[in-house]
């Protein structure tokens, strides 16, 4: 994208710099060899001393003025063109008046007029790019102070007791020093600029207002002296200095132009110049002002012959005024490094709250934690050894309200949870966020009983439904809590205990306190990690089996069986997989054995199946593996691998991915089912899915757990008719949905003869037939078979579902729907 049109270099400009650098050329030339013979025209040598140079004044002050509109700040640049214009059209009058002696004329008024438009200029330059702030202005007031004594010893105290002239005439030469000494106070403010950080075009105009500075104090000398001629430096540095006046505005109109070229987003030419760094003035230069400028005016006093003289008295005042700012200047620095001290305290405070407490709730961190249980483990030695007690806390399914209600939501739970456990554990109590939905609360004093006590209250706590997003969450807490011992007072290994405390609690259920018992959770963690690093490395031994445990039919066949994944290992010996799954599932294990365990169920049907095509093997797969991306595929490859087909293969999910996964594993289900694979919900009856969620997703057969098998025979008759009207219920609302109906944990003749009663499709347990490697497979035995219910009457059938069993269309009603 082009740049303005009002913002294009103009291709006048280097023409008209030119030219007027030609003009001064030529008044040069006229100023320095009036009588060289050189044949200039006898019109130009005839003309007045001092009128060659204004037509390049003129010049200089339009052109900066045709230039401001394409510069950064176009208003300060067409100030400094007019007061050039005006400062040429004096020069015109002083010309035309022919007055060489130093009395005020016309033309007065409109040489004073340039530094007032140059300070009205710098003042906006200084709103864009400041140059000194706060104390600075102190150092540069004293400095301008001490040149001003020098000027005023030197010349002003003459100007304006001047004989020659009358008081009016002195008080018009005594301002133009003072002017200079104003131009003087903005030179000096650009010292204080950091390198690279002044707008460009700057520096050009600095040097021109030091070539317009010199010339006018030489000029006051002169006149002074009554030996100004209109012929003489002073002539040559005035429209040198405009002429720079000149350049320094094309200088900033090129590189305005630039900027305005530049790609949008890329960086600046010159970004350090409105960087706020920019803005603070120059470190040694800012220490060594104030000092130059009172040894100077004291140099200057120390210098007087006499001290009743005004040009005495003057120096004197000054020298004053540069003490009193010195001094001011002083006291300005100790408040600011008592600021700064303060600030830097401040600062401290702060990082150090940071890097011992918890941005969201504001409780300790885990550095204050160390802290804390080090300090008070000290302390509990001193003395009377008193034990430490130390309570972790962990949210219950937290990730689920991430999930549910994302993370602010979350984050307003962990506040609130926060809030509470301050409550509960009051003045004496030290309560840590350690990270995520993690707690840690710790005290001196007490034992197993005030852990338990403490314990109680934050399940109390916890138990007030909170409210968020609209909606009352109840949520709980799974707690693991440690005892110091004199023998053990160590932060790491105390928190290691309460933690090993914690994933009893966990493993066992959540929602429930576990105090670490010595031995005992160590025996435990030792056992875990050894499990872990064997596992690792337990399909390469070849350690890893499967066991298939048969399912019988209500027609007495035995079709079905469900592979169960058994490791013997050479140094543990046989382990239970409740023992080795969940460790695999925290691991990052999980995955690797359930693909294993698809391929290897996989390669027993293709073995099985020239014998017995009609036998079908279900798997178990842990949820997480279930959603991934990778599952389909992977089990895809295996049925093709092994050349057995889908329907031989069936999927067992537990109600757990319905409650946490639900949509994800809606698809996942219904992908299995397209492609032929039946799909089971294990432990049918247990968890926490609800008839909706059933309702939604994809599935074929339902296994009713274990716990409500075993109640059917319980010594106490009402929970048995309960037991078994919730399986008279399952099996009424599986056939109403079209789903098989599997009985788990039948372990006797008197369960298998209640629950054919009772309707289901198929019972698996150790009655029909215990898990045994695949060569070990029997028939069904004579027991099982006598408890098979009759056989259904010629030309009668037996209760069945309105529903298919099988994956209905997509647009079909029902559970597949």
């Amino acid at each position: 994208m082009s740049p303005p049109t009002a913002l294009r270099p103009s291709r006048a400009d280097v023409p008209a710099l030119l030219g007027l650098l030609g003009l001064y050329a030529l008044h040069l030339a006229l100023l320095l060899l009036p009588e060289t013979g050189l044949g200039l025209p006898r019109l130009l040598g005839a003309l007045p001393a001092g009128l060659t140079y204004v037509p390049v004044v003129l010049g200089a002050g339009a052109l900066i003025l045709s230039l401001a509109p394409r510069t950064p700040v176009p208003r300060a640049w067409r100030l400094i063109g007019t007061g050039t214009l005006l400062w040429g059209l004096g020069q015109l009058l002083y010309v035309a008046a022919q007055d060489t002696s130093g009395s005020a004329t016309l033309a007065d008024p409109l040489f004073l007029a340039f530094p007032v438009f140059f300070l009205l200029a710098f003042g906006q330059f200084e709103r864009r790019w400041p140059t000194v702030t706060g104390a600075a202005r102190l150092d540069v007031a004293a400095l301008v102070v001490c040149l001003g004594a020098y000027l005023w010893y030197v010349l002003l105290a003459a100007q304006l007791s001047n004989p020659a002239h009358d008081p009016l005439s002195n008080l018009v030469a005594a301002s133009y020093p003072l002017s200079d000494l104003l131009l003087l106070n903005l030179l000096i403010a650009q010292a204080w600029r950091r390198p690279g950080t002044a707008p460009h075009g700057q520096w050009w105009l600095a040097l021109g207002m030091v070539g317009f500075i010199a010339a006018d104090l030489g000029f006051s000398l002169l006149t002074l002296r009554g030996q100004y001629s209109g012929t003489q430096w002073p002539d040559a540095l005035w429209p040198l200095s405009a002429l720079v006046f000149a350049f320094a505005a094309y200088r900033a109109t090129a590189v305005e132009a630039r900027e305005e070229a530049r790609p949008p987003g890329s960086a600046p030419r010159h970004p350090a110049a409105t960087h706020p760094a920019a803005r603070r003035s120059i470190g040694p230069l800012s220490r060594l002002t104030p000092y130059a400028a009172l040894l100077g005016s004291f140099g200057l006093t120390l210098s007087l012959h006499s001290l009743h003289t005004p040009a005495a008295r003057g120096v004197l005042i000054a020298n004053a005024v540069v003490a009193l700012l010195v001094a001011a200047r002083q006291t300005q620095a100790l408040r600011d490094l008592e600021k700064r001290s303060a600030e830097l305290e401040d600062s401290r405070v702060l990082l150090q709250h940071q890097a011992f407490h918890d941005p969201l709730t504001g409780l300790g961190n885990r550095a204050q934690l160390r802290a804390t249980l080090s300090r008070m483990l000290e302390e509990g030695e001193l003395d009377e050894p008193r034990p430490v007690g130390l309570l972790f806390v962990d949210l219950d399914n937290f990730k689920f309200v991430n999930d549910a209600l994302g993370h602010r939501a979350g984050d307003e739970l962990l506040q609130e949870v926060a809030r509470r456990l301050v409550a509960v554990g009051g003045p004496g109590v030290h309560c840590v966020r350690l990270g995520g939905d993690e707690f840690v609360l710790v005290q001196t004093g007490g034992g197993e009983r005030s852990l338990s006590d403490m314990s109680d209250r934050i399940g109390e706590a916890l138990r007030v439904p909170i409210e968020l997003a609209g909606q009352h969450l109840h949520i709980t807490a799974s707690l693991g809590g440690a005892l110091s011992t004199p023998q053990m007072r160590d932060p790491a290994t105390l928190l290691r205990w309460a933690d090993q405390a914690l994933y009893t609690v966990k493993r066992s259920g959540k929602n429930a306190m576990s105090l670490h018992r010595p031995g005992i959770h160590d025996d435990e963690a030792a056992r875990r990690v050894l499990i872990e690093t064997r596992l690792r490395g337990a399909h390469e031994r070849r350690e890893l089996t499967l066991h298939y445990q048969p399912q019988l039919d209500r027609d007495g066949q035995q079709r079905s069986f469900e592979a169960l994944l058994r490791w013997h290992d050479a140094e543990l010996g046989p382990v239970s997989p409740a023992e080795f799954v969940p460790i695999a599932e925290t691991a990052g294990l999980v995955t690797a054995l359930d693909n294993w365990v698809v391929d290897q169920a996989c390669w027993q049907l293709a073995q099985w199946f020239p014998a017995h095509p009609e036998r079908r093997v279900s798997v178990n797969v842990s949820p997480p593996h279930l959603v991934r991306a990778g599952f389909l595929e992977t089990l895809r490859t295996a049925l093709e691998r092994h050349g057995v087909p889908a329907t031989a293969l069936e999927i067992e999910v537990t109600e757990r991915l319905l409650i946490e996964q639900e949509a994800q594993a809606r698809t996942t289900l219904r992908a299995l089912l397209d492609l032929g694979v039946q799909v089971a919900i294990d432990d049918f009856g247990v968890g926490q899915s609800s008839l909706a969620a059933l309702l939604k997703l994809p599935i074929s057969v339902l296994k009713i757990d274990r716990a409500f098998v075993g109640e059917l025979e319980g010594p106490d008759a009402a929970q048995s008719q309960a037991a078994s009207q919730v399986v008279q219920a399952v099996v009424a609302l599986g056939r109403a949905l079209g789903l098989r109906v599997v009985a788990e944990g039948v372990e006797s003749c008197a369960q298998a003869q209640l629950l054919w009663g009772l309707g289901v499709d198929a019972l698996q347990g150790y009655w029909i037939g215990r898990p045994v490697a695949p060569g070990e497979v029997a028939p069904v035995s004579a027991a099982a078979r006598s408890t098979l219910p009759p056989a259904t009457p010629p030309g009668s059938t037996l209760p069945t579902s309105p529903l298919p069993r099988h994956a209905p269309n997509p647009g079909e009603a029902g559970v597949l729907g």
